[in-house]
């Protein structure tokens, strides 16, 4: 049985589905009733739980909520919509590890007369200390792993950008020049940075007024979910630069919380001495499964259609070092689960693969618990030291602590 995908499912199953684009705008938008409901994307719209009153037809797209663009040609996935409709957030679809530390942004000669505005930009995502993530602008624009331009989204909406997908940023950041002309240089200013911030993955703080808790973009093909952060408020952050609905409004700082989940998502540096990452990835392809390795050549950056890359899950010890434990990992063939476990005892009817990275057994030296859980259904186990990231998961049982780590 796949997965339906919920707010975990961070990081395949290839078909072309609808166009959505995420993105900033004013609030003024009159909505108007589309003219028709023959369109299989108001249909995908419709069972994502919007209704009339919050779709408006502005010729080849949707604009739904307005803050999210469908095109009317794409082919949804409808099976996407079909789960339950569910926290700063991310997206659970993150830049591959060793793209991090060098983003190539180009900028399209339609947005040159906005250049400081764009360098500001990515001075308040470059200057956020122990963050692994830095944007550098690039004159060639073959070598961009960004590109960002000047399109006419239409009335009311200031921006759009792309989801990371296949470890790569979100490749396009559209920026409505009309509608962001008569904005302060501080608003267009943010206007680029919220922008860059869905490229890396980030959600909009508060995307429960009405976004849909998880899907795909067309257009790139990347999935997207909600995925509460650890250490940012679930009830939400009204000084976040990530908040959607708030062009020419909104916060032009990051806040504090903004700070804390990129630091998060992206860090620079172990949290202890000798620990390294543990790096998250989850399949929707072949199997529902997820995957934890030290390793970074195992899995690499990811792939969209097969594991996706979900960031670092924790940090542990990739040797063993005074009071640590061995945590063995497993594959069991028939689910094509990846189990992980502490017991040398707890041996399951599978193939071993040796010892994935040392742990403790109880909270010292500041080490937090790594919960586990299991989905009978899907065969699958997972691990997160954040157990807010369950609240919108259904179909899985606490297992109980399976280690403490960083």
């Amino acid at each position: 049985m796949k997965k339906i995908v919920f707010i975990s499912r961070y990081f395949a199953i290839l078909s072309v589905i609808s166009v959505l684009l995420f993105s900033c705008k004013k609030n003024e938008i009159t909505p108007q009733k589309p003219d028709s409901e023959s369109n299989p994307v108001l249909s995908y719209i419709k069972k994502l739980g919007y209704n009339d009153g919050q779709i408006k037809d502005i010729g080849d797209e949707y604009l739904v909520d307005g803050d999210i663009l469908f095109s009317k040609n794409s082919n949804p996935d409808l099976s996407i919509a079909d789960g339950p409709k569910a926290e700063q957030y991310g997206t659970a679809n993150y830049v591959g590890y060793d793209v991090q530390p060098n983003i190539l942004v180009y900028v399209d000669a339609s947005m040159n007369a906005y250049l400081s505005e764009i360098n500001g930009a990515i001075a308040l995502w470059n200057n956020v200390i122990n963050c692994r993530v830095k944007f550098a602008i690039t004159t060639a624009s073959t070598a961009a792993q960004i590109r960002i331009t000047n399109a006419n989204l239409g009335s009311g909406v200031c921006g759009a950008a792309y989801f990371p997908v296949n470890g790569q940023p979100g490749g396009l950041v559209r920026i409505n020049i009309n509608q962001i002309a008569g904005n302060s240089f501080a608003q267009r200013q943010r206007t680029i940075a919220h922008e860059l911030g869905h490229c890396i993955g980030f959600r909009h703080t508060n995307w429960q007024s009405g976004e849909p808790q998880s899907g795909v973009l067309s257009d790139n093909g990347a999935y997207f979910d909600a995925m509460h952060i650890l250490g940012t408020p679930t009830g939400g952050d009204p000084n976040s630069i990530m908040n959607g609905g708030q062009c020419g409004s909104g916060a032009t700082t990051l806040s504090s919380f903004d700070i804390l989940a990129v630091q998060f998502l992206y860090p620079a540096n172990p949290p202890v001495a000798g620990t390294v990452p543990v790096f998250r990835y989850y399949s929707r392809a072949t199997w529902d499964d997820h995957f934890y390795t030290t390793y970074l050549g195992e899995l690499g950056n990811g792939a969209n259609n097969d594991y996706i890359f979900e960031g670092i899950g924790f940090f542990a010890f990739p040797n063993q070092v005074a009071n640590s434990i061995p945590v063995y990992r497993w594959y069991l063939p028939q689910s094509g689960d990846h189990f992980y476990t502490a017991n040398p005892n707890e041996i399951p009817s599978g193939n071993y693969e040796g010892i994935a990275f040392y742990a403790y057994s109880s909270a010292i030296n500041g080490a937090v618990p790594v919960h586990r859980y299991y989905n009978g259904s899907f065969d699958d186990h997972f691990y997160t030291k954040n157990q807010n990231e369950m609240s919108t998961i259904p179909g899985y049982t606490y297992e109980g602590i399976g280690w403490y780590a960083y």
